[in-house]
């Protein structure tokens, strides 16, 4: 819920009123990471708040390995992540750059080209190079749906 309320505060210009969301969002993570340090939503949610306040680290981005360590294969993270750590694949620790690209992957294998197509769609050249070579080892036709799923988005 908090999280919506910072967006629109941000959106608005309210920057007091943002920090104060932000400000609790970090207090809350941390308290649910002390008691349900299996809460990888939260690790993505305390990973978010890291690059919000423009940390690239290897803090910051343990805090995204220990999402991926804590939920592989939830779906409903996994989307959310791929958004949130796709822009930064090139600036990742290589072990984190893999889970990203095979989260990516997964996605396209699992079903989710809507989701992939748009995190494709979205990314750098340099970055979808790198995505290309994780669509090419899915099979074909999940490859095709994937290439739909994307000319959907150029039309």
């Amino acid at each position: 819920m908090e999280m919506p309320l910072a967006e629109a505060a941000l959106r608005s210009g309210a920057a007091s009123e943002f920090d104060q969301h932000i400000q609790s969002l970090e207090a809350r993570s941390k308290r649910v990471l002390s008691c349900a340090p299996r809460e990888s939503f939260v690790w993505l949610l305390a990973f978010t708040l890291e690059v919000l306040h423009g940390q690239l680290n290897e803090l910051s981005f343990n805090l995204l390995a220990m999402s991926y360590e804590t939920s592989p294969n939830e779906a409903w993270i996994s989307v959310r992540r791929i958004i949130v750590a796709m822009p930064l694949v090139l600036v990742a620790p290589e072990p984190v750059r893999r889970k990203i690209l095979f989260e990516f992957q997964q996605l396209i294998r699992n079903g989710f080209e809507d989701d992939a197509a748009r995190c494709y769609f979205t990314a750098s050249a340099s970055v979808r190079s790198l995505l290309q070579t994780q669509i090419e080892q899915v099979d074909l036709p999940r490859q095709k749906r994937f290439s739909d799923a994307l000319q959907r988005l150029r039309s």
